[in-house]
């Protein structure tokens, strides 16, 4: 959930549905303000089509007065509950209903004005019209209905519940509608965003996609395209400079392990065997080279069972030589994964190697290769791996030093690189019993036919 309100579309959604709230809210103000309107302009004209009405009935001559209100008037007034009144000169009651009795509000010298009376005994309150009738006897004509009875009230109320509620499946029509062209225009982001992600250390000879993308959002992937561009000229620049102090090292390397093989004296065969751990060094920082260069093609294909017997067979001599002892444990029938094969072979050198240094005396290394899935298994004796190796994003991220003397833990870093290039992953794992175990995992061939 945190996800999707913090994504894109997430946000887009949430934005979406707070204006369509917004409208909504905003709508039912402006329809409120409106009809409130209507309906105060449909009272009075109401009201004065009512005291027009009384008016026409009354009669002045001279200074009398006579109010000879016609029954269909009367009758009118009643039915819709309201009351009326005709006052003389004096503020006497001329006509009027049954039950009204004095004026409503007090007479005032003006043509006409509207009033509002609180509740008072009535059950509702009174909205009415004070009318002076025209002529130089002072003749008053007060018409009041109650605020709830007056006919566009109910006008009002079968609007809302007629017309008015289809506001709210209008708008979430409307903001579905919204969400699913958002959705479909930011599809081609998922595209990118799978691609952003698979970026790996050593990745940036990958590039964003840059189809039917937006063209605000294009620009901000071409961007990072140039960055990652900027990215690779350096990464590049720095592997070159990497291979070329490597490949310039191994020379004079070679010839001071000459030199140093014909003196016989104790002290140069310490001597020798620093010599051999910074040829050893050499050789992993060439290998790292050649892992950014490195293209699987599709003709090359790795048998995983012959690759752990070439590598055990060539490190045999130096784990018998440090007292220890290897076995490879393979069925009959070939291990085949798309891959490089000299890479691979480096690769689990390294990890064999590793194992080596972590061995106990007499200690047994065993690598297993298995086809289902894909894999070369790698196990030792020794007191297993710290928890910062084990710790895959810490290894992504290059946070892995070895604990070993003579190592900086680039022998790791490679096989992870070279696990990566080959689609598959380097899982690491303690034993119950003791021991570490190193596992390169193949992704599994696709069939044929």
């Amino acid at each position: 959930m945190k996800r999707l309100v913090s994504g894109l579309f997430g946000r887009l959604m949430a934005g979406m549905v707070i204006v369509s709230a917004l409208a909504v809210f905003a709508t039912a103000i402006f329809l409120y303000v409106r009809f409130d309107a209507l309906n105060t302009r449909f009272r009075e004209g109401t009201l004065h089509s009512f005291a027009k009405s009384i008016a026409k009935d009354v009669q002045v001559v001279g200074k009398i007065v006579t109010a000879q209100i016609r029954q269909s008037t009367v009758h009118r007034i009643a039915q819709e509950g309201g009351h009326f009144i005709v006052l003389g000169p004096t503020g006497a009651r001329l006509a009027g209903s049954a039950d009204t009795q004095d004026a409503f509000v007090p007479v005032e010298d003006m043509e006409e004005h509207y009033f509002e009376l609180p509740r008072g005994n009535s059950p509702d309150a009174l909205y009415g019209i004070s009318m002076r009738l025209p002529g130089a006897t002072p003749v008053h004509v007060q018409v009041a209905f109650p605020s709830s009875d007056v006919v566009f009230d109910s006008v009002l109320e079968e609007f809302m519940q007629d017309i008015a509620w289809l506001w709210i499946p209008f708008m979430l029509l409307m903001l579905g509608t919204n969400l699913l062209v958002a959705h479909i225009a930011l599809r081609p982001l998922v595209q990118t965003v799978e691609e952003a992600e698979a970026i790996q250390p050593g990745g940036v000879l990958v590039t964003l996609s840059e189809k039917k993308l937006p063209s605000d959002v294009l620009a901000l992937v071409r961007a990072v395209n140039q960055a990652l561009g900027r990215l690779r000229e350096g990464y590049r620049a720095q592997e070159e400079f990497v291979g070329d102090m490597a490949h310039e090292l191994r020379t004079p390397l070679a010839v001071m392990k000459a030199q140093v093989a014909a003196i016989d004296a104790p002290h140069a065969r310490v001597l020798e065997r620093e010599l051999d751990t910074m040829a050893r060094l050499v050789e992993q920082l060439l290998d790292r080279v050649r892992l950014g260069r490195f293209r699987i093609e599709p003709r090359d294909v790795v048998d995983l069972r012959e690759c752990a017997r070439e590598t055990c067979a060539f490190l045999a001599p130096r784990i018998i030589a440090r007292g220890r002892s290897v076995e490879v444990i393979a069925g009959d029938d070939p291990v085949l994964v798309a891959g490089g094969r000299d890479d691979v072979f480096r690769a689990l050198r390294n990890l064999v190697e590793n194992a080596l240094e972590h061995s106990p005396e007499a200690g047994l290394i065993s690598v297993e290769v298995t086809d289902a899935p894909p894999a070369i298994l790698v196990r030792d004796g020794g007191p297993g791996f710290p928890g910062d190796v084990l710790d895959a994003e810490n290894r992504r991220r290059g946070l892995v030093r070895s604990d070993r003397r003579d190592g900086v833990g680039l022998g790791l870093s490679i096989v992870e690189r070279t696990m990566l290039v080959h689609g598959g992953q380097l899982r690491l794992s303690n034993a119950p019993t003791g021991g570490g175990c190193a596992a390169m995992l193949f992704p599994a061939p696709a069939r044929t036919g």
